[in-house]
């Protein structure tokens, strides 16, 4: 059971391609597809995940994503587990900028991860918001406030929402090296229910904290490549321990 409760927590919590980044959308008729392999250490626990992703810009302003997450290799205090890889949970993603600062999103996360990698149960989630992004000399400041829901699964069990707010400032010192830094935090509100009634206390206000920071290297027009290091931080919402998440990727401009 912890073992399912782990590969969950790590896989929801983390490797989400969610609002691809806090900036605006790309140009019409432009978008990117991007490989990321990334790996998970809490406590005993290791993981190591693989997730290819891609967005497209059908107007100026309307912008559709996918993300589909596959685990590949999972391991407790050395012990590795053979029967957990498999599909994560895929997310669609769309995005409407406003203006040239302000965007909404709405994104759908599908319950496509398998028993054996997640314990799923059948529960869709919708995650959903606004951000805010603006230029300053080579600093590029993005932000977001988002909050996320989750229906009941088949064991009728609804958690509580999770709101969010992201920061992250991007600094553009040459137009091929950009390094970032950022925090997103993770807020609880309301209990768990079951078939519609109270079944714990109440979460509101448990909070985990994810500072990040990384690069990312544009190789060419075309081609770009980054790295990312994020700590997971939080006893209320990740317990005692540090979850830390190593991210190497590559995309493709198109």
């Amino acid at each position: 059971m912890f073992k399912k409760i782990a590969l969950a927590a790590a896989l929801t919590a983390s490797a989400s391609f969610a609002t691809w980044d806090y900036f605006p959308i790309l140009d019409g008729g432009k978008g990117q597809a991007e490989l990321d392999v990334a790996y998970f250490k809490i406590e005993k626990l290791s993981e190591l995940q693989i997730a290819a992703a891609a967005r497209y810009s059908i107007t100026p302003n309307f912008e559709l994503g996918i993300g589909i997450p596959f685990l590949l290799y999972a391991a407790y205090d050395g012990e590795s587990y053979d029967d957990v890889a498999g599909l994560g949970k895929i997310q669609l993603m769309t995005r409407y900028q406003f203006t040239p600062n302000v965007s909404a999103f709405v994104d759908f996360i599908l319950p496509t991860c398998g028993d054996n990698t997640c314990d799923d149960d059948g529960a869709f989630a919708f995650h959903f918001g606004a951000q805010y992004s603006q230029k300053f000399g080579i600093v590029n400041f993005g932000s977001e406030l988002g909050l996320q829901l989750e229906t009941a699964g088949d064991n009728d069990v609804t958690p509580p929402w999770e709101l969010n707010i992201g920061v992250e400032a991007d600094f553009e010192v040459n137009p091929v090296f950009v390094p970032y830094v950022g925090l997103e935090t993770h807020t609880l509100l309301g209990k768990y229910s079951y078939k519609g009634d109270d079944a714990s206390k109440s979460y509101t206000g448990k909070t985990g904290f994810d500072p990040y920071f990384g690069f990312t290297a544009n190789i060419t027009p075309q081609v770009y490549a980054g790295a990312q290091l994020r700590f997971g931080i939080g006893e209320d919402y990740y317990g005692e321990n540090t979850l830390t998440t190593i991210t190497a990727k590559v995309g493709f401009n198109f």
